[in-house]
């Protein structure tokens, strides 16, 4: 029935075609996608939208409907609100990443939509998309060379951002210890980002004098704060110092306060997640909550056999999946003990490292989080991003990266936030879409790089002789 009343509207038959649609039931989102398309080929824009945010409505991630309403919205100019339902597609073809590409070319970031242009031409034979994303490339791409350099194990939050960087820039990844191999990479380099200001970034900023000629960023996740790292960096061969979070600023220099940043400028760049790989599904309230972390005592693991204990007491369905790994033994020795004391095998169960982390989602109805501390955790990020409502105690610096309706203080109020009949997953998705995506941090990290180039190499500065080390 659909393909021939799509063949009614093609022919221009419109009467038929709508005689054809009001046989189709009232809840089948495919009804009012017809609609919708008879209303804009009358250009009747307005009364097209209507119809497709009704379709949207009983089912939010219908291919066809997210589409059209992205291609409506562009033509309306609404450019990043065509944007956010188009990245909803769940298996979007080449005639969509072109339009994704389009709009953040046009909108935001040129480097970011040459990840959608990338797309769209290994997804058809089309030699005009290929054409066209060769073209963008070689109008935007800069001989500028970028080294990014990060101790091996601690490379997760780079990867986005090394693949985005490397269509617009000459780029070099080295995750490695071999003091050689950094040493080469910074010598080659315009441009050192190091990932982590750890021993990596001391060994780079005391150790080659190279260092001193180069424009030099260095990225601050969290753990190093609370170390004495950040004292031992010669920030004089630093020009810009990137924080995660504005509370990693704050707690960054409240714990070292006669640190001497000399010229390095700090800038606030958030995570992002990737969206197409988080793809958003309604999710609503259910027994399964999870946890995904290294668990270490920085993640409170005590605390998720308190709240699974209390909500099994409501009702024995409540499980609670652990994805993660033991950083500290003691913690497996205590949960293999506890869970028999409480008789809360079926209830709480250890699922070990997760590597796909979307799938791991899949059917998981909360995600709690009841770390003491975070810079911008990536499981919140990635589980909003699927519709997965968080549950988030209040480390500091919560507040102002999360909405504040999500953040509890006790256990008796995390376990509220769970049975509470409360539960938006378009807003969650929202959320994410509108201050936390790939696409907005590509965007700022493009911003910071750009007004770095624009500043004069500094003067050679005395340094120590290098000696080969290993750290």
């Amino acid at each position: 029935m659909y393909e021939e009343i799509f063949e009614l509207i093609n022919k221009g038959e419109i009467n038929k075609a709508q005689e054809q649609i009001e046989k189709i039931s009232d809840d089948d989102p495919k009804k009012y996608n017809l609609k919708g398309l008879i209303h804009f080929n009358k250009k009747e824009l307005e009364k097209a939208k209507e119809q497709f945010e009704e379709g949207l409505k009983i089912n939010p991630i219908d291919s066809d409907i997210l589409f059209n309403y992205g291609y409506l919205l562009k033509e309306m100019n609404q450019e990043m609100e065509s944007w956010r339902y188009l990245m909803r597609i769940h298996d979007k073809d080449w005639a969509t990443y072109d339009l994704l590409g389009d709009i953040e070319f046009k909108d935001r970031s040129k480097l970011a939509s040459l990840r959608f242009y990338l797309k769209a031409a290994e997804l058809t034979n089309n030699p005009q998309m290929k054409k066209k994303f060769l073209e963008i490339r070689n109008k935007i791409k800069k001989d500028t060379k970028i080294a990014f350099l990060c101790l091996p194990v601690l490379d997760n939050f780079l990867k986005d951002i090394v693949e985005t960087f490397s269509l617009g820039y000459d780029v070099k990844l080295v995750v490695s210890t071999d003091a050689n191999e950094i040493t080469q990479a910074i010598k080659w380099a315009d441009i050192v980002w190091l990932e982590w200001a750890n021993d990596l970034a001391i060994f780079a900023t005391n150790k080659v004098p190279e260092i001193a000629n180069k424009k030099v960023i260095c990225r601050l996740h969290s753990y190093e704060v609370f170390t004495d790292m950040p004292e031992k960096i010669n920030w004089g061969n630093i020009d810009q110092l990137i924080f995660v979070a504005n509370s990693m600023k704050i707690i960054f220099h409240k714990l070292h306060p006669n640190l001497d940043l000399q010229s390095c400028k700090e800038e606030i760049v958030y995570n992002g997640v990737d969206l197409d790989k988080f793809k958003f599904s309604i999710h609503k309230p259910g027994y399964n909550l999870a946890v995904l972390a290294h668990i270490n005592y920085k993640k409170n693991p005590a605390e998720w056999i308190q709240i699974i204990s209390k909500l099994k007491e409501i009702d024995k369905q409540y499980k609670l999946h652990i994805g993660g790994d033991f950083q500290d033994p003691r913690y497996k020795v205590y949960f293999e003990h506890i869970k028999k004391e409480m008789k809360m095998e079926d209830n709480f169960i250890l699922h070990g490292w997760i590597n796909e982390v979307e799938k791991f989602l899949e059917d998981k109805n909360y995600i709690i989080s009841t770390s003491i501390h975070e810079g911008h955790p990536y499981n919140i990020l990635e589980s909003m991003a699927r519709g997965i409502k968080p549950v988030i105690l209040n480390y500091s610096g919560s507040k102002e990266q999360w909405p504040n309706e999500l953040i509890y203080n006790t256990i008796d109020e995390a376990v509220e936030k769970v049975t509470e009949e409360t539960y938006d997953s378009e807003s969650y998705r929202r959320f994410i879409e509108d201050n936390y995506t790939l696409e907005e941090q590509i965007n700022a990290l493009e911003t910071v790089l750009n007004t770095l180039e624009k500043v004069n190499k500094k003067i050679n500065k005395r340094v120590p002789k290098i000696r080969k080390t290993y750290f």
